[in-house]
C-alpha cells in the first residue's frame, strides 16, 4: 500500500528534480499541481529535505491516506489549505527515518596509535602541541605519555611525525574539499517560497523611547566623518579576555572568592556612602537595629519566595553562616539568589533578621567627559541580535535584509550580537542532513556577506563600524561565560580587521576594504562610540533574572520612598527593574547559582564587573523587545553629603536599557533596534567633566526586519 511504499523508499534521493519532474511524479500518483505557487513550494520541499520527486509524491500519497477518514482523495489535491500540514508531515517522517537509521550504529571504531597520529598530522597546530601530551598521564620514555623532560617530549613529537610512514599506519586518504555554498544552497527554499519571504509588516517601526526626538535621517549620498569605536576594559588594569583563554578550570575556591569579592566591595561602598559600619555578623543577636551586608539565598531547591529568603554573611565576618530574612516590615523589594544587599533590622534570637529597610543597589559612577568631547554629539547605531537565519535553512535572509537596511539608513555603527550560528538550529543538531563544518557555514552566511557589504560601503563613501559580540549559544565560539572574542582568524574575518589589529604577516596578504571597520569584543563587552559608553551582554540575563526574582510592589508609596525602603527600581516597570540590577550589583551576571546552561566560569568572574554605569546597556533576550530609561537609586547618602559621582540620590544613576529582540524568530523575521542620539550640550555653567545624559537625548525605534 501507499504507506508501505513510503517507508520502503531509500534514503538516497533521485537526481535533483525540477518543477516539471515533480508535477509528473504527482500525476503518476493521481494528483495534479495546477497552481504554480503550490508547485514551487512542493519543489522547495524536495530541495529542503533532499528528496526525489517520486519520494515526495509517495509522501503526499501517505499524507492523503492518513486524512482519508476526514476527506476524500479528490479534496486532498495539493492546495494552499493543506500545504503547511503536508510540510509538517514530511518533516516528521524524515526525522523518524533518520532516527531509526542512527539507531543501527556500525561497528565501533577502536582508535590505535597509528590512526591517532594520522589525525594529529592533519592538524598542524595539534601536532606541534602533541609533545605536551607527555605530561598528562604518568609514564616514562619518549614514546609513552608521562615524560617530563623536553627531550622526551621532542622524541614523542618525532614519533608522531614518523607514525604515518610505518606500514601499519596504512595509506593516507585526503578528505574531499567541502563545497559549503553549494551544500547550503541545496537545502535552501526557492526564492520567494520561504515563510520569511511571505512575512507581513516588514520595516514597520515602533518607537519605544524618545518619540519627540529626531531620527537623524541621512540621504544615501551623504558623507559623514566616521565615528571612533574603542574597545575598553570593563575593569581598569584587568586585561581583556584573549581568544585562547583557558576555561573549565573553576573550582569551589573560585566560586567562594567570587562571592566574597562581591560582598566585600558592596559593603565598602555602602560604608563609604553612609558612614555606618556594616561589618557585624549576620547571626549576632541584638534587640536594637543593626546593619549587615550579605548574599540572598534560597532555603530550598525551588524558586525564591518571601518565605524562603535567607541572608548569608561573608566568611570573614560571619563564617558563611545564614539566617532567615523576615520581610513583613518591608513595603517593597526585588530579590533574587546571589544578590548582595545591605539590611537594617533587628535580630533578637540570632536566627531570624527582621528587616526594616533593604538597599539592593550600589551603582558605579556615571560616565563623564569634558565639554568638548564628541560624546555630546549626534550619532546613530543599529543593534541586532541573532539568530541571523531562519530555523528551516541556512539562507541568512534576515541578515541580508539587515545589511540592506544599514545601507539605506547609514548608521554610524552596527552592533551584531550572537548567536551567529545558533546551537539550537535544526541543522546544527543534525536534523537537516547538512554535512558542512560550522566554520564554513559562518564564512558563507556571515563573513562573505560582510565582505560584500564592506565593498558596497567603500564604493558609496560610507564608513560604518561593525562590532561583533559572541554568544554562548554560538556553535563557532567557546561555550564559556565570560566569553572571549570570536576567533576571527579561524572564521576568516581577519581580512576585515583594522590594519593596526592585524599581524604584520597578514597585512600584505589582502587589502582591507576602507569603507568598514570590524571590531571584535568579549561577552560581556564594553566599548565606546565617540565617547558614549556601551555595555553588551548577549547572555539572556533578563530571562534568567525574571525566572528567579521574587518581588513585592507598594503602589501606595511614591517611587522615591519605595526606593529608600528597599523597593524595586523602575517602579512597576518590570523590565526596567530587572535591567537596573546589573549596574546596581556592579555585575553583568549577578545571579548565583547561575541558570541552567549559563556556562558560568567563576575563575573568570572578574571580567563580569562593572566599573562605570554605561550610557547604553544592551541586553538581547527572548523576552519582548523594549527600550527603557532605567534608574539605579543607589545607596542613600548620609545627611548633608552628595554621592561621589556628583549625582543626587533622588536622581540616581540613569542609563538606557535596550533589548533589540531576535532578528529571526523561527521561520519568520524578528526585530532590530535603531538608536538615535541627538546632540546635547552639557549642563549650563558646567566646568570640567559632565555626565553624558544619553537617556535624555536618545530615541530608540524597534524595527521589524
Amino acid at each position: 500500500d501507499s504507506l508501505g511504499r513510503e517507508i520502503q523508499t531509500t534514503t538516497a534521493p533521485d537526481t535533483m528534480a525540477d518543477v516539471a519532474e515533480v508535477k509528473d511524479a504527482f500525476e503518476l500518483q493521481g494528483y495534479t499541481l495546477d497552481s504554480k505557487i503550490i508547485a514551487d513550494e512542493v519543489f522547495a520541499l524536495c530541495r529542503q529535505f533532499n528528496l526525489g520527486a517520486t519520494d515526495l509524491a509517495l509522501h503526499w500519497d501517505g499524507f492523503s491516506v492518513e486524512q482519508a477518514s476526514k476527506k476524500d482523495k479528490r479534496s486532498l489535491m495539493p492546495d494552499a489549505s493543506n500545504i503547511e500540514a503536508f510540510k509538517l508531515h514530511v518533516e516528521r517522517k524524515v526525522a523518524e527515518r533518520r532516527k531509526s537509521t542512527s539507531m543501527r550504529t556500525p561497528k565501533s571504531l577502536v582508535y590505535s596509535r597509528p590512526n591517532l597520529m594520522e589525525s594529529l598530522e592533519k592538524n598542524p597546530r595539534a601536532l606541534e602541541e602533541s609533545g605536551a601530551f607527555a605530561s598528562i598521564t604518568p609514564g616514562r620514555g619518549g614514546t609513552t605519555p608521562g615524560a617530563k623532560t623536553s627531550a622526551a617530549k621532542a622524541a614523542y613529537a618525532g614519533t608522531a611525525l614518523s607514525a604515518r610512514h610505518r606500514p601499519s599506519a596504512g595509506p593516507s586518504v585526503p578528505l574531499p574539499e567541502v563545497d559549503a555554498r553549494g551544500a547550503l544552497e541545496a537545502h535552501a527554499a526557492a526564492p520567494g517560497a520561504s515563510a520569511y519571504a511571505k512575512r507581513a509588516g516588514s520595516r514597520s517601526v515602533k518607537t519605544e523611547l524618545g518619540a519627540n526626538l529626531p531620527t537623524l535621517a541621512r540621504a544615501p549620498d551623504t558623507r559623514r566623518p566616521p565615528v571612533a569605536v574603542r574597545v575598553i576594559d570593563a575593569v581598569t588594569n584587568l586585561p581583556a579576555l584573549a581568544p585562547d583563554v583557558r576555561f573549565m578550570r573553576d573550582r569551589i575556591g573560585d566560586k567562594v572568592d567570587m562571592l566574597e569579592r562581591r560582598i566585600g566591595d558592596f559593603r565598602r561602598e555602602t560604608e563609604r556612602a553612609t558612614g555606618e559600619d556594616a561589618s557585624r555578623a549576620v547571626y549576632a543577636a541584638s534587640q536594637d537595629d543593626v546593619t549587615v551586608v550579605g548574599r540572598v539565598v534560597c532555603d530550598s531547591e525551588g524558586r525564591l519566595n518571601e518565605a524562603s529568603v535567607q541572608l548569608e554573611g561573608c566568611v570573614a565576618n560571619s563564617a558563611g553562616m545564614r539566617v532567615r530574612l523576615e520581610l513583613r516590615d518591608v513595603s517593597s523589594f526585588s530579590l533574587f539568589p546571589g544578590q548582595i544587599v545591605r539590611v537594617t533590622g533587628a535580630n533578637p534570637s540570632g536566627h531570624c533578621l527582621v528587616a526594616k529597610s533593604i538597599v539592593a543597589h550600589a551603582p558605579p559612577p556615571m560616565c563623564r567627559s569634558p565639554t568638548s568631547s564628541p560624546a555630546f554629539g549626534a550619532q546613530s547605531v543599529v543593534i541586532a541580535s541573532g539568530p541571523f537565519t531562519c530555523a528551516a535553512d541556512f539562507g541568512y535572509e534576515p541578515f541580508a535584509d539587515l545589511l540592506r537596511y544599514c545601507e539605506e539608513r547609514r548608521p554610524d555603527s552596527v552592533v551584531l550580537c550572537g548567536p551567529f550560528l545558533d546551537e539550537g538550529h535544526r541543522a546544527v543538531r543534525g536534523d537537516a542532513g547538512v554535512d558542512v563544518p560550522f566554520e564554513k557555514v559562518f564564512e558563507v552566511g556571515i563573513r562573505d556577506r560582510l565582505a560584500d557589504f564592506a565593498q558596497r560601503c567603500e564604493a558609496g563613501g560610507y564608513a560604518p563600524n561593525v562590532v561583533l559580540v559572541p554568544s554562548v549559544r554560538d556553535a563557532v565560539a567557546d561555550p564559556v561565560f565570560p566569553q572571549p572574542p570570536l576567533p576571527l582568524d579561524r572564521l576568516g574575518l581577519d581580512a576585515l580587521l583594522p590594519e593596526r589589529s592585524r599581524s604584520s604577516a597578514d597585512r600584505g596578504k589582502s587589502q582591507k576594504p576602507a569603507g568598514m571597520t570590524t571590531i571584535a569584543t568579549c561577552n560581556p563587552g564594553t566599548f565606546t562610540i565617540d565617547g558614549v559608553r556601551v555595555a553588551v551582554c548577549t547572555h539572556d540575563v533578563l530571562r534568567h533574572l525574571s525566572a528567579a526574582e521574587s518581588a513585592r510592589e507598594d503602589k501606595s508609596d511614591a517611587a522615591g520612598g519605595a526606593h529608600r525602603a528597599g523597593g524595586p527600581s523602575g517602579g512597576s516597570d518590570r523590565m526596567a527593574r530587572l535591567a537596573s540590577h546589573l549596574p546596581g550589583q556592579r555585575s553583568a551576571y549577578p545571579l548565583f547559582p547561575a541558570a541552567h546552561g549559563a556556562c558560568l566560569d567563576a575563575s573568570l568572574a572578574p571580567h563580569l564587573a562593572m566599573e562605570k554605569t554605561p550610557d547604553v546597556l544592551v541586553l538581547p533576550s527572548d523576552l519582548q523587545p523594549f527600550a527603557k530609561v532605567c534608574r539605579c537609586p543607589g545607596v542613600p547618602a548620609a545627611a548633608g553629603t552628595r554621592r561621589a559621582d556628583g549625582v543626587d540620590d533622588d536622581g540616581g544613576a540613569r542609563f538606557v536599557a535596550i533589548n533589540p529582540g531576535r532578528l529571526a524568530k523561527g521561520n519568520v523575521g524578528g526585530t532590530l533596534a535603531h538608536v538615535y542620539v541627538s546632540e546635547g550640550a552639557p549642563e549650563p555653567g558646567a566646568s570640567g567633566a559632565s555626565v553624558h545624559a544619553v537617556h535624555a537625548r536618545a530615541r530608540v525605534d524597534i524595527v521589524r526586519i
